[in-house]
């Protein structure tokens, strides 16, 4: 969650559309004097990405910014030439060899890559190697880590998208290895959002719990990047020799267990624990429905999706109130 005053407002959503508006231009500054239309491209991303970019852009706004098709980068595509292709995918193995495959393919005229997170070296010396040996090198434009390996929900919130984390740490059989794994990609994650803030916080977090691991090792990550001469955070107004640093809290889940065992009483609270909300998506079933049965589900209607989010006027002014009120609303 990221908190703000009335004299500084850090939306992480708007730092996080920017950021990706750059992306679609091929990783130029974007201004009023911008003309998408002359950058048409096709993206290709894979499932992690396709979400995080569901909850900021809908389709119209990509045509807007030039992507006349969005494809999954699992799918079956056809080669499309003259066409510039942006790709935003995590860094994994089998994304870096499906890349090495659609460049040795020709799908597109050019590729323009973009990792959600650094890529690792052995990935990029596995890229480059395929690439070479299909001589399809010169295909590749340009290779950027996006550090955007997380997910805004809101101007304030957002999600690093991993599931059981409570349980992967606490488990009793859970290896060393198991819990690093898990610690590293929190921080790795809580790095990217930082970066996309451009904010060097001060870090605050409880100690011999799995907070202070993530505080102690993202505070090292930060201070060894601050030392490379790869620097993001130099033209930050928010560096660690401001005198206006915000400060990140990290507090353990065990510190406060009865939350996980009660209903909050909030809007956005029950939507989340009654109708499963998910990337600022709710779906309801249709009340009108006959009762359950083969015959009937085929005649049901399909439940209807509702977007939420800072773009619906009702949610972001009730998301937070008592769900009473909400009602008399």
């Amino acid at each position: 969650k990221v908190g703000y005053s009335s004299s500084t407002f850090l939306s992480i959503r708007t730092k996080q559309i920017e950021a990706l508006e750059r992306m679609l231009n091929f990783n130029n500054p974007v201004d009023s004097k911008t003309s998408w239309q002359e950058n048409w491209k096709i993206l290709i991303y894979d499932s992690f990405c396709r979400d995080m970019i569901s909850t900021l852009f809908k389709v119209a706004d990509l045509r807007k910014h030039g992507v006349t098709l969005h494809l999954h980068i699992d799918s079956d595509r056809q080669q499309i030439l003259d066409v510039s292709a942006v790709y935003f995918v995590s860094p994994t193995t089998s994304n870096i060899v499906r890349i090495a495959k659609d460049c040795s393919a020709g799908l597109y005229d050019s590729f323009h890559l973009n990792f959600s997170m650094a890529v690792p070296q052995e990935e990029l010396q596995r890229l480059a190697t395929s690439v070479a040996e299909s001589d399809s090198a010169e295909k590749i434009e340009k290779v950027f880590d996006q550090y955007m390996n997380f997910i805004s929900l809101d101007h304030c919130l957002f999600s690093l998208q991993m599931t059981d984390t409570y349980l992967r740490l606490n488990e009793p059989n859970a290896t060393e290895s198991d819990i690093d794994q898990v610690v590293n990609t929190v921080v790795n994650s809580l790095f990217a959002a930082l970066v996309t803030l451009q904010v060097v916080p001060i870090i605050r977090c409880s100690r011999n719990d799995a907070a202070g691991m993530v505080g102690e090792r993202l505070h090292k990550k930060l201070h060894d990047h601050l030392l490379s001469t790869n620097n993001l955070f130099k033209d930050s107004a928010y560096s660690s020799g401001s005198y206006a640093r915000p400060l990140l809290v990290l507090a353990d889940r065990s510190a406060d267990l009865a939350v996980n065992l009660q209903h909050g009483w909030a809007y956005d609270s029950l939507l989340h624990d009654v109708l499963h909300m998910s990337l600022n998506k709710v779906s309801v079933a249709d009340p009108d429905a006959p009762p359950a049965g083969a015959a009937a589900a085929a005649r049901a209607k399909p439940p209807k999706t509702y977007d939420l989010g800072a773009t619906d006027a009702f949610w972001t002014d009730n998301a937070g109130q008592p769900f009473p009120k909400v009602t008399d609303e």
